[in-house]
């Protein structure tokens, strides 16, 4: 059999992914849960993947990374944390549910949404961001690659429309992290969900926070940390 699904869910996957689950179901303890040998072990493990995620994608805090058990779980904290009633949001036609649901649920509870148009090839005219620019604009919600097309977005381009207006750029990397560069803070992106063999990142939020989004962020950090201490 010719497996082709490897961007939904690899497999088989490397072989170190299966040797770190069975080295912390066998060896490790409960990280952040007490100082003994093998919870300190949990904790130093965690940190370094952390770190090796931050030195891959860009990001300059390795303690702005969290993980999701998977990208829909982090597309939703993100977009959901952040966004809310009022704002204007910018995406386009090529997303993936994980992102148009939570969009389309905040449409429901009185944000506003418009997307980029995509022609038969996939591809988008970048001038469209700036037509869609309104003053209540707060993010731009995006994909890297289209898990249907295989389109990549020039997201560098992305980032600057983002930094030139003040707005969030969020980020669904699922189908590219790990296979083309990504780089946090060239690229000026300030939440990237990825979903990588092994682990789904979050990584970090930096830029431009109203009292009301920070307020919102720093719910979403208590349930990132309540998740995890859970698991």
């Amino acid at each position: 059999m010719i497996y082709l699904d490897n961007a939904a869910t690899t497999r088989p996957k490397p072989p170190g992914v299966a040797e770190a689950v069975a080295a912390a179901m066998n060896d490790y303890g409960n990280s952040g849960r007490g100082t003994h040998p093998e919870a300190l072990e949990a904790a130093r493990s965690i940190y370094g993947v952390r770190q090796a995620l931050a030195a891959l994608f860009g990001c300059s805090r390795a303690d702005r990374v969290a993980f999701t058990p998977n990208s829909t779980m982090a597309l939703n904290i993100a977009i959901s944390g952040l966004l809310g009633a009022g704002d204007h949001v910018i995406s386009t036609d090529l997303e993936h549910n994980s992102v148009l649901r939570p969009l389309y649920r905040l449409r429901a509870q009185g944000g506003a949404v418009d997307f980029v148009p995509a022609d038969r090839q996939g591809r988008i005219d970048y001038e469209d961001f700036e037509r869609l620019l309104r003053p209540n604009t707060k993010a731009v919600v995006c994909t890297h690659g289209s898990n249907l097309t295989g389109d990549l977005m020039d997201i560098q381009r992305v980032g600057n429309f983002c930094q030139k207006h003040r707005l969030l750029f969020i980020l669904d990397a699922s189908q590219t992290a790990g296979v083309f560069p990504i780089d946090m803070e060239r690229d000026m992106i300030d939440m990237a969900q990825n979903f990588m063999d092994g682990q789904t990142p979050m990584d970090q939020m930096r830029r431009f926070l109203t009292p009301e989004q920070q307020s919102r962020f720093e719910t979403m950090e208590m349930m990132m940390t309540a998740f995890q201490a859970m698991s």
